[in-house]
């Protein structure tokens, strides 16, 4: 089911995209704990749940611009344009998403600012879990 976002949110997150060249395919990936990860076996579907307090420092682009914390915007999770394998030591699992798979379940997306070595994004996911594939 697709959720759309309010118009005055959408252009916002319409805007946010096209500086940073982002798309509907643009994937985001994470490196996920196993126990955050869930599979139906009947669909061969894998998710991963989302943080209801997550740590992260967001800009809020679709408020007043100023820096806040991810668990003001609501339970999600930060996402990387690249693949990290740093956190596989730690018995960590690669995952992705397509963004468009975060905004059709009404998720928005926010610039992680606590985050300097990567291009970050902390999306929302009013679900509480998201659909993800094998990185």
């Amino acid at each position: 089911m697709t959720t759309d976002p309010a118009p005055d949110k959408k252009d916002a997150l319409d805007k946010l995209m096209s500086q940073h060249g982002l798309s509907g395919d643009t994937l985001l990936y994470r490196a996920t704990l196993p126990e955050f990860l869930s599979t139906d076996e009947a669909t061969d579907t894998v998710r991963v749940t989302a943080n209801n307090d997550s740590p992260e420092a967001v800009i809020d682009v679709y408020g007043n611009g100023h820096v806040s914390g991810a668990h003001q915007v609501g339970p999600g999770l930060a996402f990387t344009e690249t693949q990290d394998n740093e956190w596989l030591a730690e018995d960590r699992k690669n995952v992705c998403a397509r963004l468009q798979d975060v905004l059709d379940q009404g998720g928005l997306l926010y610039p992680v600012e606590s985050v300097i070595t990567d291009k970050a994004w902390y999306a929302t996911l009013p679900s509480g879990t998201i659909s993800v594939r094998n990185a």
